[in-house]
């Protein structure tokens, strides 16, 4: 078989495979067992894009294999609380991702024994009434506990590792076993105040004000429907459109560091180039602009300080794939304002004649 033979093979299986997870991701979100936000949270697109992504029918790489990566992880998680429920603890949910952009709501699953309606229907046919109805509130009651734990450990999946203390990774495992064990709703208390123990501020949209009111109140919750609010709570404060927005950051950081302008930088400002990277992993920029300003801030200047100079921005634009704006062309060459670490940097006379 020739090789020309061999891709026309392959490519209908790929198209296919695509074409049947893009009706698996529809048919979820009609049937209401997701819903649109947690899916573009997941994986980092907006709401038109995934109406976009699902209707067209040409290759998406980047939205592919983001959407693949997400029903993975979903499907890791599932098989995971599931064998929690015979075990009674899991070692493991999945493998942590590099960024949430979101929790995902995930299918209705059948619980062990048949599932807690029919659990319910068993005992109120061979109790009397009133034990029936008792036996049926308990089933609903753990059926609310166990979709809370996996609320909680899926939340806990897409929050990316520079969101958390360092510390985290040596406690998570066990965390993930005490969590997929936890009995009641005071427990997954419990388990959800240990995970915001070891967020970062840099977690947070804002600095997290209503911090120590929202554990007080999730302390004195005991129902799962309590708890579960307070975990949205939690969620919502939270820097998803940044987590989302951190490897595109990262690559552009990556492809400016092997140019030109990223070696020119490089002789300007070594340990201010650096910091730019670190304030990508505390996710300290809202978009590429920003980075963008703060390594025209490292290169100085300003229109009509050269020709070089503009040269530079230009090429620092271009490689990070934002446009040089009137804005950036124009910041002042004595006071080159940085969003890195709030200040003014003035270049020096001797770094500028190097160009």
């Amino acid at each position: 078989m020739t090789s020309r033979t061999r891709q026309q093979d392959i490519a209908p299986s790929v198209s296919e495979a695509l074409r049947l997870m893009k009706q698996a991701v529809q048919s979820s979100l009609d049937l209401g067992d997701i819903n649109p936000q947690s899916v573009c949270k997941a994986v980092g697109m907006t709401k038109p894009q995934l109406s976009s992504w699902l209707t067209t029918t040409s290759p998406s790489p980047h939205w592919d294999a983001k959407v693949a990566e997400w029903l993975k992880q979903a499907q890791a998680r599932a098989l995971s609380a599931n064998g929690a429920q015979h075990r009674g603890a899991s070692s493991s949910v999945s493998s942590k991702g590099s960024g949430k952009a979101a929790k995902a709501s995930q299918p209705a699953k059948a619980s062990p024994s048949g599932g807690a309606s029919a659990k319910a229907a068993t005992s109120r046919e061979s109790t009397p009434g009133g034990k029936g109805v008792q036996a049926g509130g308990k089933a609903s009651t753990e059926q609310s506990v166990r979709r809370l734990k996996q609320d909680l450990l899926e939340l806990e999946t897409y929050i990316p590792w520079t969101a958390v203390s360092s510390a985290w990774q040596s406690k998570r495992a066990a965390w993930e076993r005490k969590t997929c064990a936890a009995g009641d709703a005071g427990c997954v208390v419990q388990q959800l105040l240990a995970l915001e123990r070891f967020l970062l501020p840099c977690a947070f949209e804002a600095r997290w004000s209503a911090g120590n009111e929202w554990r007080a109140r999730l302390l004195r919750q005991n129902s799962a429907a309590d708890v579960k609010q307070s975990l949205r709570e939690l969620e919502d404060a939270m820097h998803w459109a940044r987590f989302g927005a951190h490897s595109t950051l990262v690559e552009r950081y990556e492809q400016l560091l092997t140019s030109r302008a990223g070696e020119q930088l490089e002789r300007l400002g070594a340990r201010r180039l650096a910091q730019v990277r670190s304030t990508i992993d505390s996710f300290g920029y809202a978009g590429l602009a920003d980075m963008a300003q703060d390594c025209i801030a490292i290169a100085g200047g300003a229109e009509g300080a050269g020709a070089e100079l503009r040269e530079l921005r230009e090429s620092i634009c271009a490689a990070l794939g934002v446009p040089l704006t009137d804005a950036l062309l124009r910041l002042p060459a004595k006071c080159a304002r940085s969003t890195l670490l709030g200040t003014f940097y003035e270049p020096s006379t001797s770094l500028l004649r190097a160009f």
